[in-house]
C-alpha cells in the first residue's frame, strides 16, 4: 500500500502538468480529493499520514485554484485600496488619505461606480460557467469550489469596507452591494445553473 500510494502522490503533480486542457490545480485537486476519500474508506492506520497529506494537498490545490481563477473581481477597487494601504504603510495618516490627489473622494467614487451590483453578479455568472467547464462531474467539487470563491469575495469585501471606514469616515461612500447581496448572487447563480 505504502509504495503504491507514494507513487500515486508523486505522479499526480506530474500528470497535472502534462494535462493540457484542464488547469493543473483542478487535476491535482480532484485527484487528491479522490485519493483522500479512498484512503478514508480503507481505514488502515498505517496510511493515516498519507490520508492527511492527501487532504492537505487537496486543500492547497483548492486554495491555489480559487486564488488563480477567481482573482479579484473588483480589480480596480482592490488596486485603489492596495495603493491606500501602501500609503498608510509609508507613514501617511489614515485621516489624510482622502487629501492625496490619487486617493481623493472623487477618485474613489469613480472607481466604485465601475462596479454596480448587477455587473458584479454578471461577472460571477461568467466565472461560474468557467469553473463548471473546468471541473469533472465525478468528484462533485463544484459546490465546494463555489463556496471557497464566495468566501474569497467576502474577504475582499471586508478588506475594502474596513479601509473605507478608516480612511473615509463620514464620507457616505460605499460599495453598491453588501455581503448579503454577495451571498444572494452566489446562491442565485448556483440555483440557476
Amino acid at each position: 500500500y505504502m509504495t503504491l500510494i507514494t507513487s500515486i502522490m508523486d505522479n499526480i503533480p506530474r500528470i497535472a502538468k502534462e494535462h493540457g486542457k484542464t488547469p493543473q490545480e483542478v487535476v491535482k485537486m480532484e485527484n487528491f480529493h479522490h485519493l483522500h476519500a479512498g484512503l478514508a474508506a480503507l481505514k488502515i492506520q498505517v496510511l493515516d499520514n498519507f490520508k492527511r497529506d492527501a487532504k492537505q494537498r487537496y486543500t492547497d490545490s483548492l486554495h491555489n485554484y480559487v486564488t488563480q481563477y477567481f482573482g479579484r473581481p473588483l480589480e480596480k477597487v482592490n488596486q485603489f485600496f492596495d495603493g491606500v494601504s501602501a500609503k498608510i504603510a509609508a507613514g501617511v495618516r489614515e485621516a489624510e488619505i482622502s487629501y492625496q490627489l490619487q486617493f481623493s473622494k472623487q477618485e474613489l467614487r469613480k472607481v466604485l461606480s465601475a462596479y454596480p451590483g448587477k455587473e458584479v453578479k454578471k461577472g460571477l455568472a461568467d466565472l461560474y460557467r468557467k469553473v463548471e467547464k473546468h471541473l469533472s462531474e465525478d468528484e462533485n467539487l463544484l459546490q465546494v469550489v463555489w463556496r471557497a470563491m464566495q468566501e474569497e469575495l467576502i474577504r475582499q469585501y471586508k478588506y475594502i469596507e474596513d479601509l473605507l471606514q478608516r480612511c473615509y469616515p463620514g464620507a457616505q461612500i460605499s460599495l453598491d452591494f453588501s455581503i448579503s447581496n454577495i451571498l444572494e448572487y452566489f446562491s442565485d447563480i448556483a440555483i440557476t445553473h
